[in-house]
């Protein structure tokens, strides 16, 4: 059945269509596999206090994977944690992959960031945490904030715990 539909000319074409599927269906961001581990009581979840104001950006391309907000919910189960998200879908750093790196696109990038970035520093976080690189390589430009990916603080508030 699959045959004809998932025949292309790209770069995996030469895979048959059943095994790109299975990939598919098996492939997970680390923050989706590790809230299912969560649910299903697998995941080790002693963890210490974590300190600091923290400010959470949940990157654009989330939003387009249809997963939630895995590492938010994540990070959640943290003691005492000061965990604020920036909700909003007009919120975007502005890099779009590669886009702030281009010469001809870093003032439209930095323009695009800008609502965000104002955004982050009215909130005023001692750390700031997403889990998208492109994002936290734009952050440490524009802001004055030490920049974190949720697994840092997970594996920090896991060293914490007993």
């Amino acid at each position: 059945m699959y045959q004809g539909i998932l025949k292309d000319d790209g770069y995996f074409s030469a895979i048959d269509p059943m095994k790109r599927i299975m990939v598919t269906e098996n492939t997970y961001d680390l923050g989706e596999y590790l809230i299912n581990l969560h649910r299903s009581g697998e995941l080790k979840t002693d963890f210490g206090e974590v300190s600091g104001r923290m400010v959470y950006y949940p990157p654009c391309h989330l939003r387009e994977q249809n997963i939630g907000r895995p590492y938010q919910e994540l990070l959640s189960l943290l003691p005492g944690i000061d965990l604020e998200p920036v909700d909003g879908s007009l919120y975007c750093c502005g890099m779009g992959g590669i886009m702030g790196f281009k010469r001809e696109f870093h003032d439209t990038s930095i323009h695009l960031g800008n609502r965000l970035m104002n955004k982050i520093n009215d909130l005023k976080p001692e750390r700031l945490v997403t889990d998208c690189l492109s994002c936290r390589l734009q952050f440490n430009q524009l802001l004055p904030y030490k920049v974190y990916h949720p697994i840092e603080i997970l594996k920090e508030a896991l060293k914490l715990g007993s």
